[in-house]
């Protein structure tokens, strides 16, 4: 599995990527919406993990263009705020998570999304 995590708070990020980086998934970690536009390519990555609060531009924001690029990518937005009817708003490839989460709640929403697998971790904080 390739994931795309998006996350400006450096502390949550690097809690974050210590359970998604396991040995059948490549990691990678940008710090704003703005770079996750730069890397992301359509069929480069399975999921993308974005929190809502974002500096410039907010995590629903990324995920609708996101999903312009590539209807097909799975999204998770994390947040601490209630953001009722935004999910179906976005799509059935889009999962809402409330903060704090557990890793397992993260898993299930993957299993949901898109169970596949690739082998390899490779982590890159910008």
């Amino acid at each position: 599995m390739r994931i795309l995590y998006v996350e400006d708070n450096d502390l949550v990020r690097d809690i974050t990527c210590e359970f998604l980086a396991l040995p059948n998934r490549s990691v990678l970690a940008v710090t704003s919406a703005e770079e996750a536009l730069e890397v992301f390519e359509p069929n480069a990555f399975d999921i993308v993990v974005t929190d809502v609060s974002l500096p410039a531009m907010s995590g629903l924001d990324l995920a609708r263009q996101l999903l312009q690029r590539a209807p097909s990518v799975s999204i998770v937005i994390a947040t601490g705020y209630g953001l009722a009817g935004e999910e179906a708003a976005l799509g059935d490839r889009v999962r809402i998570i409330l903060k704090p989460f557990e890793p397992s709640q993260l898993e299930q929403l993957f299993e949901e999304l898109r169970p596949t697998a690739k082998i390899g971790v490779a982590r890159q904080d910008r």
